[in-house]
Formats: structure tokens, C-alpha cells, sequence
């Protein structure tokens, strides 16, 4: 999965070079009396970083509210998240019973935010966010013997839900991006999403926070 990471990233850092580049070739437009669009829907696909590479995907709704600011709400999945502390609870289960671990999150999450989108002399619109939501937060834990996965009752395992289990916890989502205009009504969107899963102590004894990353890139359309 580093890469599908290393390719997402490169096509996010080439989108937004290309931007730069095509605006600073292009004459600054004169200013339209058209109103702006104030809704748009978009479809993402991100590579994720952290203690774990893997992929998410992912859809945007956002509305404009006065000036620069809006909201938007987005929902998606991250498919492989993984801490160290995750590791380290399995890794004490392996040793008891002779056997060797593989843990991961599986993270559905749904947030809204506020967005601050100043008005630029150039196509491409630059933008900032600011969100809150839930997670749910799904840990699976495999064990191998010999290289062989297998069930852990037959190694006289039961796993709790801190290692194979849902919980829903609190997320926060702060984030950046540059949306680009393919014609009036489609564009395409480049961004970092920084997402930190907040730890629930009531339910999982020691429980931490998640930290995740996404850079991602998506298509929409604007109405």
C-alpha cells in the first residue's frame, strides 16, 4: 500500500503544481456578475498514512454560507488503520499462546466542518476546514501459527473488543486543499486531511487516540 500511497501523493502534488502554473500563465478574468454556485458534491479516494499505508474513499457535500464561509459534511472509509498500542495488545496474546499477530482499524467516519474559502484572483479556490464527528472504529486481530492463520478459540482465545471489535468514538478533522474548475459545472479537488480518533476510556481500559492522515483527490460538481 506505501504505493498507492507515494502515487496519490504525486498526483496531488502534480494537480496542484499544474494550478499554480496554468494560473500564473493566465490573465487574471474580469470580475463575473454571475452569482457564485453555492452547493457542491464531490467523490474522493485518498492514500492513508500513519503507523499503517493504506487506502480510503470517501463522498462531500458543502454548502456556501456568506463570503468566504461554508459548511460541509463528508463520510467515507479508511480501510487499514493501525497504532502502536493496537500492535502491542495483540503482540501480549501472540507470545501467551506461541503465535504471531496482525491487527488493523477499519474506520468508518462521518463529520461536518466549517470551511474558510477566501476569494482568489485566479481559477483555482484554495480552502481551509475546521470539523467534528463520530468514527466507528472496527479492530480485527488475526493470529498465525506457523505462518497459518487461525481461529483464535482453537488457541483458547477470546478476544475482546478492543481487538475484535466496533466501537464509535468522537473524531476532529482539520484540513486543506485547492478545488479547480474543469468547466463551469465540474471540478477537481486536492487536499490533506488530518483526523485524530479521540480515545473512550469507558469502554476500553487504556484506551488512546487514533491519529490519521489522508491525502486525497477527488471529482465533483457544483450547482
Amino acid at each position: 500500500m506505501m504505493r498507492v500511497a507515494r502515487v496519490v501523493s504525486f498526483v496531488i502534488v502534480g494537480f496542484l503544481a499544474f494550478a499554480g502554473r496554468s494560473q500564473a500563465q493566465t490573465a487574471a478574468p474580469a470580475a463575473s456578475t454571475a452569482p457564485a454556485p453555492k452547493f457542491f458534491a464531490a467523490f474522493d479516494v485518498a492514500a492513508t498514512f500513519g503507523h499503517k499505508s493504506s487506502g480510503a474513499f470517501g463522498g462531500e457535500l458543502g454548502m456556501r454560507i456568506s463570503g468566504p464561509f461554508g459548511v460541509s459534511i463528508e463520510g467515507g472509509q479508511m480501510k487499514n488503520v493501525g497504532t502502536e498500542d493496537l500492535d502491542n495488545r495483540a503482540l501480549i496474546i501472540a507470545n501467551a499462546v506461541g503465535a504471531t499477530a496482525s491487527a488493523s482499524y477499519r474506520v468508518n467516519f462521518f463529520d461536518a466542518a466549517i470551511r474558510y474559502s477566501p476569494k482568489m484572483d485566479f481559477k483555482g479556490q484554495p480552502y481551509v476546514l475546521f470539523g467534528a464527528g463520530i468514527a466507528d472504529v472496527r479492530a480485527k486481530t488475526e493470529l498465525a501459527v506457523n505462518g497459518t492463520t487461525v481461529p483464535p478459540e482453537s488457541l483458547g482465545v477470546a478476544f475482546g473488543t478492543d481487538l475484535n471489535g466496533s466501537t464509535r468514538k468522537p473524531i476532529i478533522v482539520v484540513g486543506g486543499g485547492l478545488m479547480y474548475p474543469i468547466n463551469k459545472s465540474l471540478f477537481v479537488d486536492g487536499s490533506f486531511r488530518y483526523g485524530r480518533i479521540l480515545p473512550k476510556t469507558s469502554e476500553t481500559e487504556n484506551d488512546k487516540g487514533i491519529n490519521t492522515a489522508r491525502a486525497q483527490i477527488g471529482v465533483g460538481f457544483v450547482f
